[in-house]
């Protein structure tokens, strides 16, 4: 018995369990794969909550990567399949993105809102609920959590604050790299904490650190926190000072 309390992959396959499984997907920067080591420790964290048992060493194709090309790099794992794919993509040359909340919500306990799950329906859907270029979920006591695809942080005087995981939100692999590199403070937030909001900005691993130059109508210019973080990772993922095992 795992500690899904489940021993034993279900009954009918991916027919029964549908989205029950887990990815991560890599930046890949000239053939380079970035922050592979952090990629695969939450891939772990992830198979471990779900009992499944990480069959592939994923680092380990990274060799296979076609040389001098940028895209993105999945890792998918499955109670009955494991596999990883490249896609070819350029990284948006975006400067900056909208955000506005979303009806739908996240529970905080559910494994689908702290990892990154195969079950991607209520994030689909909030995206598609919101005409903003990023959509905001709460969780269930109306704290926020996420962005529908990102992780979500603010400033409010020299203070940086983003959602802590019991809030609902994932720990994000680019969410990590600020923790370690700035003093942030994690909590449990109503969404009303961004009503005095100096900078919001957003984060994954494809599009980096993303400023919101708009939020519920209101303009934010592109602030000097999420600009010295935007390119001190820029200057990192160019330079080519990550882990490509």
């Amino acid at each position: 018995m795992n500690r899904s309390g489940l021993s034993s992959a279900p009954e009918g396959g991916r027919s029964f369990f549908p989205g029950f499984g887990a990815f991560e997907t890599l930046r890949v920067e000239q053939g380079t794969p970035q922050f592979v080591e952090e990629h695969w420790r939450s891939l772990g964290l992830a198979a471990e909550a779900l009992g499944i048992a990480r069959k592939i060493d994923f680092r380990t194709r990274a060799s296979a990567l076609p040389p001098g090309e940028t895209g993105r790099w999945r890792w998918v794992i499955t109670w009955e399949d494991q596999w990883d794919d490249f896609a070819r993509e350029k990284v948006s040359d975006r400067t900056a993105y909208s955000l506005e909340p979303a009806p739908q919500r996240v529970g905080s306990e559910n494994w689908d809102a702290r990892f990154k799950t195969l079950s991607y329906l209520t994030r689909w859907q909030a995206r598609r609920s919101v005409t903003a270029d990023e959509a905001l979920l709460c969780n269930e006591r109306g704290e926020i959590a996420s962005g529908a695809c990102t992780n979500v942080f603010w400033v409010r005087g020299k203070s940086i604050y983003t959602p802590s995981p019991e809030a609902g939100c994932r720990a994000g692999v680019i969410r990590g790299w600020i923790l370690g590199r700035a003093t942030v403070i994690e909590g449990r937030f109503p969404l009303s904490a961004l009503d005095d909001a100096e900078e919001i900005f957003l984060t994954n691993s494809w599009i980096g650190v993303m400023p919101v130059n708009r939020y519920l109508g209101r303009a934010f210019p592109v602030g000097p926190v999420a600009r010295r973080l935007r390119k001190e990772l820029e200057t990192a993922l160019h330079g080519g000072k990550r882990d490509a095992r």
